[in-house]
């Protein structure tokens, strides 16, 4: 716990550093209708089934992780556990991390890491299943990336992915409806903003689909 901590303040850090230097505010977050969600169920850090069907009528984001990567999803984490926190009193919100590692992140180790960032289980769920699975959701529902590399025998099985840093925040009726880059400044506040806007959407808004800027 202690290394994790360290290793996450060095990132926040670098990361704060980098957001001292002069930059252009962050473009506001489109808002459309990219694609629904298609029907899954994957077993969360407490060995229980999730499905689509248990998310419907909840506005919720995704984001994707390995509990083995030691930069760029610890500062995911991080925000996605100040979401947490900041909506612990609205249960029409919930969180779903999806691990780009299924092999490795079993429900003991899901368990374990989502401990760490205080996740309530009944709020924010961690995510495995069958690679090819999990892979399909990314890339079809999603519609971003993850990639799989050629075996490293010096490397750690989280060298082979890449995998998108965007959260996706899905409104009531399983559709996808923005996209925030989680590793830039202000996105928790773009994220929030995202979810608040879908809260106060009607049950039945209109299903048209648009065409994302993928990343």
């Amino acid at each position: 716990m202690k290394r994790l901590c360290q290793i996450l303040a060095t990132v926040l850090l670098a990361a704060a550093a980098t957001g001292c230097r002069k930059s252009p505010p962050p473009a506001p977050v489109t808002i459309d209708r990219y694609r629904e969600v298609e029907e899954f169920t994957f077993t969360n850090q407490e060995n229980a089934p999730v499905s689509r069907a248990d998310l419907l009528g909840k506005v919720w984001v995704a984001n994707f992780i390995f509990t083995s990567c030691s930069a760029e999803c610890l500062v995911l984490s991080q925000r996605m556990g100040a979401l947490q926190t900041r909506y612990a009193a609205d249960p029409g919100v919930a969180f779903v991390s999806f691990s780009v590692d299924p092999h490795t992140d079993q429900p003991p180790r899901l368990n374990q890491y989502a401990k760490t960032w205080q996740a309530d289980p009944g709020r924010w769920s961690f995510l495995t299943g069958p690679v090819e699975a999990l892979d399909g959701l990314v890339k079809h529902s999603f519609l971003l990336p993850v990639a799989r590399g050629p075996e490293e025998q010096a490397e750690l099985i989280r060298s082979n992915f890449v995998h998108s840093n965007k959260f996706a925040i899905v409104d009531r009726q399983g559709t996808v409806r923005a996209y925030v880059d989680g590793l830039k400044t202000g996105a928790v506040e773009q994220t929030a903003g995202v979810i608040d806007r879908l809260l106060t959407e009607p049950a039945d808004a209109p299903a048209a689909m648009a065409a994302p800027d993928r990343g």
